[in-house]
């Protein structure tokens, strides 16, 4: 088990955002289990050319969210999540992103049913 990163420079969201999705996608799949001891900062952000800010700011919302808990000293880890835990989180971070696709359909002026459509088309 490793974890598996990747940041696009070009890509309209933010580099904090990426990881943090990156690495809640990856416990929430169980990719990244409990205990699991996640890259030290300095060293990921060299790895991956990003500020080490970027890196902060994910790992520290990741810990807000239950995803990681930091232990100083020691490094961050990825917290231990029952099956039900990790299948609400995944619930509410797809609910999330699907409030956004739902606001550009609208924005767009899309009936739900076109909306419906084209999601069901490219799913």
């Amino acid at each position: 088990m490793e974890v598996q990163l990747s940041v696009l420079n070009t890509s309209d969201t933010p580099i904090y955002k990426q990881l943090y999705d990156q690495i809640a996608f990856q416990v929430i799949r169980g990719e990244l289990s409990g205990g699991y001891c996640l890259p030290p900062i300095r060293t990921l952000a060299g790895q991956l050319g990003v500020s080490v800010i970027s890196i902060k700011r994910a790992w520290e919302e990741l810990e807000r969210d239950g995803y990681i808990n930091t232990m100083v000293g020691r490094g961050c880890f990825v917290a231990y999540l029952s099956y039900d835990e990790r299948m609400q989180k995944r619930e509410a971070l797809a609910l999330e992103k699907f409030s956004e696709c739902a606001a550009v359909f609208r924005a767009l002026g899309m009936s739900r049913e076109d909306a419906l459509a084209l999601v069901l088309k490219n799913y």
